[in-house]
């Protein structure tokens, strides 16, 4: 029995979590899905999911807060992390990559339709 493939996920904009969530669940993976950043550190500690894919911008926390602190902690440091967001400037991008994000991903239409098989690509 393979274990099923889980991703946290965190995403204020509804009509963008809808298309993505859609394209994940019919891929059958199990979402833990936020609206705000409040509480996706936990939830990635707790559930240890295949990949983490975050918006940077959210109330409560933003993307790169959470990703800092994931990446202090020992036992999920290594979960691949996937930014898909609106922030397409070189300084956010260099940024992101310096904390050691594993993909980076500009929201556009042509980007959503990209999302399952950049998740793939991190899959072990």
């Amino acid at each position: 029995m393979t274990k099923k493939i889980s991703i946290v996920y965190a995403e204020d904009s509804k009509s963008v979590a809808k298309v993505v969530m859609t394209k994940l669940k019919t891929e059958g993976y199990d979402i833990f899905y936020f609206e705000n950043g409040q509480g996706v550190v936990e939830a990635v500690i707790k559930n240890r999911p295949s990949v983490v894919i975050l918006d940077n911008e959210m109330p409560v926390k933003d993307g790169m807060s959470i990703l800092r602190e994931l990446k202090v902690h020992p036992e999920v440091k290594n979960i691949p992390v996937i930014f898909l967001t609106t922030f397409h400037d070189q300084q956010s991008v260099i940024k992101c990559l310096e904390l050691g994000v594993a993909d980076y991903i500009v929201k556009d239409p042509l980007a959503l339709s990209e999302i399952v098989p950049r998740i793939k690509k991190w899959l072990r």
